[in-house]
């Protein structure tokens, strides 16, 4: 399974790094390609004003080496307070597992309701818009 396959199963948002490849971005961490058969995923802490290097914590990282050891994970590169794993893609719990170290958003599914909503109201705006003089706009 590629990351693309992976993104579009569990609705994530793909983007290219700063050298060009693909990956999957999340708050504190990233997902990216391993190999042809497995997807790695990335530990940053996450940053702050004061620390824009990132927050150190160790004990985090230590939860998440911990969980991602009893779902099978492996252990690729193991720092202080950050550090990558390898997983399989086709496994459901480590593949949970790795969007919640990374911290990544799932797109959001609209239902036809609020589609039909958006447009209304994008239709209203437009409306008024091209119609400067109607009352209610400038108060008259």
């Amino acid at each position: 399974m590629t990351l693309a396959d992976f993104a579009e199963k569990h609705r994530l948002k793909l983007k290219r790094d700063d050298f060009g490849d693909t990956i999957i971005l999340g708050k504190q961490g990233h997902l990216y390609e391993y190999s042809a058969t497995e997807l790695g995923v990335m530990f940053m802490s996450p940053r702050t004003e004061a620390e824009p290097w990132g927050r150190w914590c160790p004990k985090t990282w230590g939860n998440f080496k911990r969980a991602a050891a009893v779902a099978g994970m492996t252990l690729r590169q193991n720092g202080d307070s950050e550090g990558c794993l390898s997983l399989d893609p086709q496994n459901n719990e480590q593949a949970k597992l790795a969007i919640k170290i990374a911290k990544v958003r799932p797109k959001r599914q609209r239902t036809p309701e609020q589609v039909a909503r958006f447009v209304a109201a994008i239709h209203n705006t437009r409306f008024k818009a091209l119609n400067p003089l109607q009352k209610g706009i400038f108060g008259a």
